[in-house]
């Protein structure tokens, strides 16, 4: 039986907990995340591409699931189908679990739960952990109290502006948001065909399109009726003090108390487009809630980085990738991708140089 085995785990009860949070329309999600070592017993790359939860059992829907492998020489971590990422033969490697799903039972901070895990290969073969995971406290949802602003009452002329094109960006938004995977009036052009959202078909962080680097990015075009009115109004301002209002008034709106949050991926996309996504970044990090579900504002914001690295990478200046990097480093949020494009779009660029 065991000579059967094609790999072996170990995992880590240290590194690994249970949570549960509870969601605006009451529902609960518990999060299941197991560290894990993987030795490979085969003679061929193995590719681990599903895990599930056996016991205790939730019945719900499934919200994420997936297992990322730690890089072979460096310390990045990526799933198979996305990323490529396989232990060698007779290699041994660290990996993750991370399980969604939405349903019961709840649990209470600090108790104990014997969770049955099963990590699955492409072909089939599954392999059962079993850990006594500590429960620990759901991170703090933020909640946006106060009223959106009256427009009719800015003063300034330029902050004025800014704010009517950003709550016409808000209504375009709750028609077209990340449930059916759009982000408002922004959204690419591939080859002549209209994209829903900046990432592609789907903002889904599996989504084999959203693995790596388009071969032809001078083939997509970002698009936004909102954006390019916003771009219009910028060029049109004639001092520089001027300008200095306009982006003064996008990064003071790149704040959760403002009720601008679900459209901070808008902000952010115009200061990149003026020159001023360090600055955008860092107000971001520094403003938005991490692990936030309701308004998905720093999230809507990576992703929307994501879909740009890929598509239209070219824009991106050398220190620009430096600072995306910095701003994801440390985040508690889903990168996506963006750790493997910027790596990809850096090893491009050195071959190109090279040639």
């Amino acid at each position: 039986m065991v000579a059967r085995r094609r790999f072996h785990i170990t995992a880590f009860p240290q590194q690994s907990h249970w949570s549960c949070s509870k969601q605006s329309d009451d529902s609960v999600v518990t999060q299941i995340s197991v560290r894990l070592l993987v030795k490979n017993r085969t003679a061929s790359p193995l590719a681990l591409v599903k895990a599930r939860l056996i016991k205790p059992v939730i019945r719900g829907e499934i919200l994420h699931q997936d297992v990322s492998v730690r890089a072979v020489e460096r310390d990045m971590y990526g799933t198979a189908a996305d990323s490529g990422y396989m232990i060698p033969p007779n290699m041994s490697l660290p990996a993750s679990v991370t399980l969604l799903i939405r349903g019961v039972p709840w649990r209470k901070p600090d108790e104990h739960v014997n969770a049955t895990t099963g990590v699955i290969d492409d072909e089939g073969h599954e392999e059962r952990i079993t850990l006594n995971l500590r429960v620990l406290s759901p991170p703090k949802l933020a909640v946006t109290t106060s009223a959106l602003e009256v427009v009719s009452s800015i003063s300034n002329p330029v902050e004025k502006e800014v704010a009517s094109v950003l709550q016409a960006v808000l209504g375009r938004y709750d028609k077209c948001n990340r449930t059916v995977g759009g982000l408002g009036s922004l959204y690419l052009v591939i080859e002549g065909r209209e994209m829903t959202g900046v990432g592609g078909d789907s903002w889904s962080p599996n989504s084999p399109k959203n693995q790596s680097i388009s071969d032809n990015p001078d083939a997509a075009e970002l698009r936004s009726d909102n954006l390019e009115a916003l771009m219009a109004f910028y060029q049109r301002l004639s001092t520089p003090e001027e300008k200095d209002q306009f982006v003064a008034a996008l990064l003071n709106r790149i704040d959760k108390d403002k009720g601008y949050s679900r459209v901070s991926y808008f902000i952010v996309c115009a200061l990149w487009k003026i020159g001023k996504l360090s600055a955008a970044l860092e107000k971001a990090k520094a403003e938005l809630p991490q692990g936030e579900i309701k308004v998905f504002g720093l999230s809507n914001t990576l992703m929307m980085l994501n879909g740009l690295l890929r598509y239209r990478h070219p824009d991106f200046t050398t220190g620009m990738l430096d600072d995306i990097e910095k701003f994801v480093h440390g985040l508690q949020e889903h990168p996506f991708q963006i750790p493997e494009k910027i790596a990809a779009i850096r090893a491009a660029r050195l071959l190109a140089r090279q040639s």
